[in-house]
């Protein structure tokens, strides 16, 4: 498969420090975008790293993402979203991230519609900075994304999207505020969604947990974390990985695909659900670290089985996605 140039990462740095780059833009690229439909984007090029969108009008969720020629994001059947009025799967479009809640994940639940209200809404103060590094240049893309109320839920996400030249990997952190004077539940999901080329027949999600709960019945043949080859009316797997013992997924490569591993703070993310759906047409897996649970009899707890934010409380969480070569020392340098 082509991926990224094999140059090391400290080289990025020695070509403008010894003259073949001019300016950083060349190595580290930013553009602010706006497409046929009027949606803002910010694109960021990394050389050695990733090219990926980063989505001010979409809680600065991150769109396409490309490792070199290679596509990493699914990308849904929609060809446009149809605005508001429709449900969030009408205006799923894709893309690397969704981010779900902070008023609801999973189906629509006491007024808040499903998966809630981020993925949804603009950000403000979207801003961007270039930051030179030691082996090169970092691009970190922040903004604000508020989801407040006359009377009631008052919660901000700060978000830092962040990736640098030299490695193929994106960075998402955020800090959730609760600005409101009442205690509010805030489910939090992040919607890994990852493709083909990467995506294949066969190809094993490797997660350090125990038995998977499925929300529906697993259909005859079918395992949550191997995807089979694409076929007409091939149902969607929801589900659960109980007892997980480790912050991370990985899309095991073999001689041809690299490794994609998915990361993610364990202090506030301490489950794991997946969504896969390889349909003909379709052929995603949703890799979605969370707070709180997506379906079953949690679901009737208190704020449905959500972590509860103090007034003034906050909450540094956020998710990585990298391609690493697969081999046995693919955890090396892992923290």
């Amino acid at each position: 498969m082509s991926g990224a140039t094999a140059v090391a990462p400290a080289r990025w740095a020695q070509l403008a420090d010894d003259g073949r780059v001019a300016l950083p833009e060349a190595l580290a690229s930013v553009e602010e975008l706006r497409r046929a439909d009027g949606s803002r984007v910010v694109a960021v090029r990394l050389a050695g790293g990733f090219g990926f969108d980063v989505l001010p009008d979409r809680g600065l969720d991150v769109g396409a993402c490309w490792w070199g020629s290679t596509p990493l994001a699914w990308r849904s059947m929609h060809p446009v979203d149809p605005g508001p009025g429709r449900g969030w799967e009408d205006r799923f479009l894709g893309g690397l991230l969704a981010t779900c809640g902070p008023d609801n994940i999973g189906a629509p639940r006491e007024g808040s519609g499903q998966h809630g209200t981020h993925h949804l809404t603009p950000a403000t103060d979207v801003g961007w900075v270039r930051e030179r590094t030691e082996g090169g240049w970092r691009v970190v893309v922040r903004g604000t994304i508020a989801h407040t109320t006359f009377d009631g839920r008052r919660v901000v996400v700060e978000r830092e999207v962040a990736g640098e030249t030299g490695r193929a990997a994106v960075e998402v952190r955020d800090v959730v505020r609760n600005v409101g004077d009442r205690a509010v539940g805030v489910p939090l999901l992040y919607h890994v969604n990852l493709g083909a080329p990467v995506l294949r027949p066969g190809v094993r999600l490797a997660v350090d947990a125990g038995p998977a709960v499925t929300r529906e019945p697993l259909p005859p043949g079918r395992d949550p974390v191997l995807t089979p080859a694409p076929a007409p009316g091939l149902a969607p797997v929801v589900a659960e990985h109980a007892n997980l013992r480790d912050a991370r997924a990985v899309l095991v490569g073999d001689d041809q695909h690299p490794d994609v591993v998915v990361t993610w703070t364990a202090a506030t993310l301490p489950r794991l659900c997946t969504w896969s759906w390889p349909a003909a047409g379709a052929y995603v897996l949703g890799v979605e670290p969370t707070n709180a649970p997506l379906f079953g009899p949690e679901r009737d707890l208190p704020h449905a089985g959500a972590p509860v934010l103090e007034p003034g409380g906050s909450w540094v969480t956020g998710v990585t996605v990298e391609v690493r070569p697969h081999g046995p020392d693919r955890r090396r340098g892992e923290s």
